[in-house]
């Protein structure tokens, strides 16, 4: 398949409807509209991110929660998507960026990854079954210029450089995070994330159901 080809015209339709769901998805999560957060998963989606890993319906009330403590935003890059009949996958470039503290000290935490979202078509409507990270690099700074954050270098040594200040800033909230999420750092564990995903397309192409 050439994929410079121009789709046809329901594929088309599909894919935005995919990729606004996507990006509908974050939006109303940063909105605080739970209940239509909710309604994007389907009723056996799975998530997993570096703060948590459950269903989506868990997912949706960790997050009404704070469960990963400050103030989080979502900024997304325009998903590439994929799909055969009931089913697509999307991937989107993310920018995480939250404002929490250290120590009394304001700090801003951005953390570049990609979501890996998997979705079905159910009665005509998409929802997403599950979503994944993938972690790119991260980078921590004090909101005040002139404010000297200090962090414990043999503990951030602990962590992988691709989500290295998450993994701190998680840890100082009493969240362990999972040492092998995919990452840039870790393509060993990116490509069977990447061929599981492949794998689950060309179910739906052979007639496997959604």
């Amino acid at each position: 398949m050439n994929p410079l080809a121009p789709p046809a015209p329901a594929t088309l339709l599909a894919s935005y409807e995919v990729a606004a769901l996507v990006a509908g998805e974050r939006h109303w999560r940063d909105r605080g509209d739970w209940e239509s957060m909710a309604q994007a998963y389907h009723g056996e989606s799975w998530v997993r991110l570096a703060w948590f890993e459950g269903t989506g319906a868990e997912f949706v009330e960790a997050s009404r929660s704070g469960g990963r403590g400050g103030t989080t935003r979502h900024r997304l890059s325009p998903s590439v998507v994929c799909v055969r009949g009931g089913r697509a996958v999307a991937e989107t470039g993310v920018l995480v960026e939250t404002r929490t503290a250290h120590s009394g000290i304001a700090v801003d935490l951005t953390v570049a990854c990609r979501y890996l979202t998997l979705l079905r078509r159910d009665g005509g409507i998409w929802r997403i079954s599950r979503v994944e990270t993938i972690c790119e690099r991260d980078a921590i700074a004090p909101v005040m210029p002139g404010e000297v954050l200090e962090m414990d270098p043999q503990r951030l040594a602990r962590y992988r450089p691709s989500y290295r200040f998450l993994s701190y800033s998680l840890s100082c909230n009493g969240i362990d995070p999972p040492p092998d999420l995919p990452g840039d750092d870790r393509p060993d564990l990116c490509a069977p994330l990447y061929q599981a995903a492949e794998d689950w397309l060309a179910a739906a192409s052979n007639g496997s159901g959604v």
